[in-house]
């Protein structure tokens, strides 16, 4: 089950989401979050995830420092199931997405710790 889990601050401490690994018509693999609206891309599946990662600690930060990640992660469908350490839960990824035609496509679970 993904999840997001935050410090007393509001700081991204832990994340484990759902991401779209798909093969697009000019051979860049993309990784998409839609439970964050967040993605990659790369030359390379493990390019696209590297970019991944980098992208989802700059999301977790630039959220954190504007105090903006609770009411971006309620926009996005998330459902706070856990207090006073907050732990968030995702919505899950759209059947269009799944069903979409690609030429390739795998859905992967990152779990990834971030520096309180």
């Amino acid at each position: 089950m993904a999840s997001l889990t935050t410090d007393l601050h509001g700081a991204v401490t832990k994340v484990q989401v759902e991401v779209l690994l798909v093969l697009d018509d000019s051979g860049q693999y993309v990784a998409y979050c839609p439970a964050l609206e967040l993605s990659s891309y790369g030359d390379t599946e493990d390019e696209a995830r590297q970019a991944f990662e980098e992208a989802l600690r700059f999301f977790a930060a630039d959220t954190a420092r504007r105090g903006t990640l609770d009411q971006l992660l309620l926009a996005f469908g998330w459902r706070l199931v856990k207090k006073p350490l907050a732990v968030y839960e995702p919505p899950r990824l759209p059947l269009e997405l799944l069903n979409a035609p690609v030429r390739s496509r795998r859905v992967l679970t990152e779990d990834i710790l971030l520096p309180a």
